[in-house]
């Protein structure tokens, strides 16, 4: 236990107790990602990120008062706390909803979707990532300049293009010579690609959620991605020649370019069936509002999340726009992928007894996926999918 570091206050009551175990969770998932980030806890590293030190000396306080023996010290809490042992199994009290029962924070060897997600819960990271200085300064210069799309342009290109030669980046700044900050977005988002991600000259992109993959300890290359590790069918890696190649930042691919996949996926299903789709209106208000010919129109926020527990406390009240608003929308849905649902009976049911955001707006509707496309109009001709002003 940290000789400098405080076990932090005192807690009681189940509320305070829920409190105290989640926050234990949070810093331990946050110190494991913060270790190594997207390319995977492989060996431990000095000196131990902070988070991981204060989830350690909050564990060691609950243990003794729960007449447990607690971690020996940051090897311990990683190699078998982390690694081997599912976090019901620590002495720590969560509400039903959390469903951490058979959740592990490793899962050989690097953070799992769970942990990821309890990581955010610490740091609020996925805020952290779109306040960045970057994100902040793309935000900011669109309006500036009177060009909101260039937010959802930069949003929309570095969500599918996780991997770029040398010819295919020098063409990506290149892109928008009108806006000369666009170069600079380009060099910020992209970095060289790693010795360590690079199997015999040559880098691993993903056949399903086409994202970098860094290989496993064991030499393995296989995407640690939930959605591809569920599939059957997944495609083998498309593969990239590293040298002079550059990656998407990890934050961007975690944190922008994973969430927009079912973003982009449900924004062509809707165009297939006519509606004429606007990724990330107003500088990201939404995700998308799809608009038809015969005036129907949705507003969607699309969220992709393995725990609903968490996700309840991320959700923000949607925007209302009056009628002579270009973007103003009919009816508004969160949609949630069907998998998520499939795998997760209880999904929506915890979602709303946990959404402050969905009890102050009672008319938003949370469906799956498959459930809006179904539910909206087909007039036949394709529409189209445009960036949003």
């Amino acid at each position: 236990m940290s000789q400098t570091q405080q076990p932090g206050p005192v807690f009681s009551g189940r509320a305070s107790a829920v409190r105290a175990s989640e926050v234990v969770l949070s810093l331990v998932a946050s110190g494991l990602v913060g270790m190594r980030g997207w390319s995977g806890v492989r060996q431990l590293q000095h000196p131990y990120h902070r988070s991981l030190q204060l989830g350690l000396d909050r564990l060691a306080a609950l243990c003794v008062r729960a007449g447990r023996a607690a971690p020996v010290g940051v090897q311990d809490l990683v190699g078998v706390w982390c690694a081997e042992q599912p976090v019901d199994a620590w002495p720590l009290e969560f509400d039903p909803d959390a469903q951490v029962r058979g959740e592990r924070l490793l899962i050989g060897g690097e953070p799992s979707e769970f942990c990821l997600e309890w990581a955010v819960a610490a740091k609020d990271v996925v805020s952290e990532v779109h306040e960045s200085a970057l994100v902040k300064h793309i935000k900011d210069t669109a309006a500036l300049l009177g060009r909101p799309e260039l937010y959802a342009r930069w949003r929309l290109f570095i969500t599918s293009h996780a991997v770029l030669g040398p010819d295919a980046f020098l063409a990506a700044k290149n892109a928008v010579l009108d806006v000369p900050q666009w170069a600079t977005w380009m060099e910020e988002s992209y970095g060289p690609v790693p010795v360590e991600l690079a199997v015999s000259g040559r880098v691993a992109v993903c056949g399903g959620c086409e994202q970098w993959i860094a290989p496993r300890a064991d030499g393995l290359v296989r995407c640690r991605v939930w959605r591809c590790g569920q599939r059957h069918d997944l495609p083998g890696p498309v593969w990239v020649e590293a040298e002079g190649a550059r990656r998407l930042e990890p934050e961007l691919v975690r944190f922008v370019a994973l969430p927009g996949h079912p973003e982009l996926d449900l924004a062509q299903r809707l165009a297939a069936r006519g509606a004429r789709v606007v990724l990330y209106p107003k500088l990201d208000a939404l995700d998308l509002v799809a608009l038809w010919p015969n005036g129907y129109s949705v507003g969607v926020d699309v969220k992709d999340w393995h725990s609903p527990y968490l996700l309840a406390r991320r959700i923000k009240t949607f925007p209302r726009w009056g009628a002579g608003d270009p973007y103003a929308y009919r009816k508004g849905y969160l949609v949630v992928p069907h998998d998520r649902l499939r795998s997760n009976r209880s999904y929506l049911k915890i979602l709303e007894r946990h959404s402050a955001a969905l009890r102050a707006q009672p008319e938003i509707e949370v469906v799956s996926d498959r459930v809006l496309v179904a539910s909206c109009p087909d007039v036949g001709p394709v529409g189209e999918v445009v960036c949003g002003a």
